[in-house]
């Protein structure tokens, strides 16, 4: 998608309504008359959703706050961090990550929808169905993460319009067979009517589309149409792994095995700004604060050698670091930094011992383990878009989706089908490129549980709780390994999920619960 997209064009789209003042002249020709009623309009009006989403993406506290909640994290303090200790004292429908995520999700799905029925008032072209058909896939895209999220939604596929805006609205939570009756639809809209590769990167294309479904399709254990869109995207001839080490290295990241990129970059239109867009925090999320060691927040106690500026919010537990072969899996070393140099041109004291000019903190500091210098995820890490190591935003994209989660889909989905070659052929893919022995054995689902650990971790979408959710697994897995036994703040988790089983799914905004009746849409069970 280009990435220099018009702050105009979006305030035309998402800022329209009935006052006057819009009936004077308008002094562009992008009136809201034009984007409902051209094909033109509807493709900037298409554009424009992509800046929500990403804007979205700037929100981290909500964004990664499911991160943080897994068996694979040791969560580590800041904004939301009670997500990743499910902390009942604040994991309440009060949450302004929970409203965001819902508000954000349902503004996406309003626009969605406005295009939708737009679009299906002019007459039909191939490149009108192309747009309808990206609209519906953020339709899909938003319901299934709020689906996921909050298990109770409410379905809405009409356009909200000056007309309609004040008509009474019936509320209640949809069924799983009417939510994702819904997602089929749009996704198959979506799949005959998207090229394989879209002409400019960022935007839906087929293979997202395919990919979403194959998603979808594990949560009501539709395995054939799982495999039915791996295999086509497997087969489409669009897409392959590419190099371990060449997945996650650098700003643009529109290589082949990533099915859909979130475009960044410091163009003005970016995040609803008239100015340089403001970034997001996604490099300094995953990395250990090692630069408190150095010199707290001086800027000379960042370099790019330690991956730049960080916070240390989500590293990676003890348990995740169990499942790699060291010896042989490179995954272990091409996705983390595992220790931090003393980049400065003094000795610096660390406790008892003394770290000279360019050696490595220990792990351990007077006996005790010291978090600042823990192990962390470089995978969304950026020494390439920053301005200078101190920097706390970056402008790295962002894969949304990529070709090693559509192969684990596609082995579970074997496993579970009773193909034992064709899983083992698609757990094969990932488990040999990373530098493991072919995999010959009985594939179990302890098998694809602990790949999908090793290849997607901490990738800023939370695909791991929604896994753990999916299989019914969450509890047991957050109880047993979340956390690291020497650092006690991030074990919360260990018995607050299990004290509050209604944790596996987000409260309703209160707000949310008021404007539409708690007799028509209750509370989710748990958070009365």
């Amino acid at each position: 998608m280009n990435r220099n997209i018009f702050y105009i064009l979006s305030l035309a789209l998402l800022f329209t309504s009935c006052t006057k003042w819009l009936e004077e002249e308008n002094r562009t020709k992008y009136s809201s008359d034009y984007i409902y009623s051209t094909e033109g309009g509807l493709k900037l009006a298409v554009n424009a959703v992509y800046t929500l989403l990403r804007d979205y993406g700037s929100d981290d506290p909500t964004v990664l706050a499911l991160e943080r909640g897994t068996d694979l994290a040791v969560t580590n303090g800041g904004t939301g961090n009670y997500f990743g200790i499910y902390d009942p004292n604040n994991l309440r429908p009060s949450s302004s990550q929970v409203a965001f995520m819902w508000k954000t999700m349902y503004g996406i799905i309003g626009k969605a929808n406005e295009i939708i029925h737009a679009g299906e008032q002019l007459p039909d072209t191939d490149v009108l169905r192309a747009t309808i058909a990206e609209a519906r896939c953020f339709r899909a895209h938003a319901y299934f993460i709020l689906y996921r999220t909050y298990d109770r939604i409410w379905l809405n596929t009409e356009p909200t319009t000056w007309q309609n805006v004040d008509d009474p609205k019936t509320y209640r939570a949809a069924s799983t067979a009417e939510v994702f009756d819904l997602l089929y639809r749009d996704l198959d809209y979506a799949i005959e009517n998207l090229d394989w590769q879209s002409e400019e990167p960022g935007r839906f294309n087929q293979a997202t589309a395919r990919h979403i479904k194959a998603m979808a399709a594990l949560w009501i254990k539709d395995w054939d149409e799982a495999l039915k869109q791996v295999d086509e995207i497997d087969r489409s001839g669009h897409y392959e792994l590419i190099a371990l080490d060449d997945v996650f290295r650098g700003a643009d990241l529109n290589h082949r095995e990533a099915l859909m990129v979130q475009q960044w970059s410091r163009n003005p239109g970016g995040n609803l700004s008239t100015g340089t867009p403001l970034g997001n925090y996604f490099g300094a999320y995953f990395i250990a604060s090692y630069r408190q060691e150095i010199g707290g927040t001086a800027e000379y106690a960042c370099s790019y050698e330690n991956w730049g500026y960080t916070y240390g919010r989500c590293l990676p537990s003890p348990y995740l670091f169990s499942l790699y072969d060291q010896s042989k899996d490179k995954r272990y070393n091409s996705y983390y930094i595992h220790r931090y140099k003393n980049t400065t041109d003094q000795p610096i004291a660390y406790g008892s011992v003394t770290v000279q000019p360019g050696d490595y903190f220990p792990l351990y500091k007077n006996g005790t383990l010291n978090r600042f210098v823990y192990p962390g995820s470089t995978k969304l890490g950026d020494i390439w878009t920053r301005s200078n190591p101190a920097e706390t935003r970056s402008y790295k994209d962002f894969i949304l989706y990529r070709l090693a989660e559509t192969y684990i889909i596609g082995a579970e989905a074997a496993l579970m089908n009773g193909d034992q070659a064709l899983a083992k052929k698609y757990f094969n893919k990932t488990w040999e490129r990373a530098g493991n022995d072919e995999f010959t054995g009985t594939l179990t689902i302890k098998d694809i549980i602990d790949e999908q650990a090793r290849e997607l971790a901490f990738e800023g979408h939370s695909e791991r709780w929604y896994f753990l959710k999916r299989l019914g697994i969450l509890i047991p897995q957050v109880k047993n390994y979340a956390g690291h036994p020497e650092i006690a703040s991030s074990l919360g988790g260990r018995t607050n999920l299990p004290a509050n089983p209604h944790f596996i799914r987000w409260p309703i905004p209160e707000t949310e619960i008021i404007n539409m009746g708690p007799e028509n849409f209750a509370q989710n069970p748990g958070y009365n």
